[in-house]
């Protein structure tokens, strides 16, 4: 009895799904700035990681340097980075006072800046601790310096 009654029951029909389609333009705009905002954010990055090249080739060229060539690879980074009016003439303690302000701390107004000026000026062979203070202190600068032009 039971089942001839359920025989003559008809299926449940179902609704269609809504549409995931935005309905109005006001979310068109909003997709439109979202996409125009994450090409901004991209074209920004990109300029900014082709603006930093010269620093990615002078840590890649710092691994490589002797400890005598070290002054003269900041000087060339500097010089990528700055008006050459504004670098070239500077040398000894106007060359440090130059790297700390830029620098961001304040790695040159200790031994490394000495030693940074001895080997520019001397032929002088550091040991392996100044080396490494040195290269530390210069990895350093080219990483954080700040360009006010």
């Amino acid at each position: 009895m039971k089942s001839h009654a359920l025989n003559k029951l008809h299926g449940f029909y179902q609704p269609e799904p809504p549409s995931w389609m935005p309905q109005t333009i006001g979310w068109y705009v909003v997709f439109a700035l979202i996409v125009l905002l994450a090409a901004w954010a991209a074209w920004r990055m990109f300029a900014r990681w082709r603006h930093n090249r010269y620093r990615r080739d002078a840590l890649r060229e710092l691994e490589l340097a002797k400890s005598a060539e070290i002054p003269a690879l900041l000087k060339r980074t500097a010089l990528a980075a700055w008006p050459r009016e504004q670098v070239a003439a500077l040398s000894g303690e106007g060359w440090l006072a130059f790297l700390e302000k830029h620098g961001g701390r304040s790695e040159f107004s200790n031994s490394a800046g000495h030693l940074l000026l001895e080997l520019d000026y001397r032929a002088r062979t550091p040991t392996k601790e100044e080396e490494h203070i040195l290269r530390e202190a210069a990895a350093d600068w080219i990483r954080r310096h700040r360009v006010h032009v």
